[in-house]
């Protein structure tokens, strides 16, 4: 089942223009993540992929305690028309629900993952994402900074 929220009251909302954002968040929870560079509009479809994907990257939890965090979760609501109506007369029915990431943010937080694994799973989610991303590590006391370009497939 795609990710929602419990409760809303209203069906619809004003769109909001995106803006550039120099704001840089640092890691939270996890060793290693991967940050998005600019601004991001992802539907609860595409972050409910992310999560499958990334049970692969947290198995065997028991043994080796790995963990990880998506920092995302659609609360916006996109309402669309059928496709053959004419304009006006309200805003339509509910198709999906959405959420805006602003640049600097992480998306994906690991943490007890191996840095080969960990950069494994980085480029892969890289490759995913539409907007250009960094893979940082802060293992001990070294901050790593990887790949600023945005990956072609």
């Amino acid at each position: 089942m795609l990710l929602q929220p419990r409760k809303f009251k209203w069906k619809s909302r004003q769109t909001n223009r995106t803006k550039r954002s120099t704001k840089v968040s640092n890691l939270h929870y996890g060793c290693s993540g991967v940050r998005i560079l600019q601004p991001y509009r992802t539907s609860a479809k595409r972050i409910f992929r992310f999560k499958i994907f990334l049970k692969k990257a947290s198995r065997k939890s028991d043994f080796t305690r790995r963990s990880l965090w998506i920092n995302l979760f659609p609360h916006l609501p996109l309402t669309k028309k059928p496709k053959g109506m004419r304009m006006g007369k309200g805003a339509g029915k509910l198709s999906t629900w959405y959420t805006y990431v602003r640049g600097g943010v992480f998306l994906v937080e690991f943490y007890n993952l191996r840095p080969g694994r960990a950069s494994y799973f980085a480029n892969r989610i890289k490759h995913k994402l539409p907007v250009f991303s960094k893979h940082v590590e802060h293992y001990s006391n070294s901050i790593k900074v990887y790949g600023g370009q945005k990956n072609k497939s």
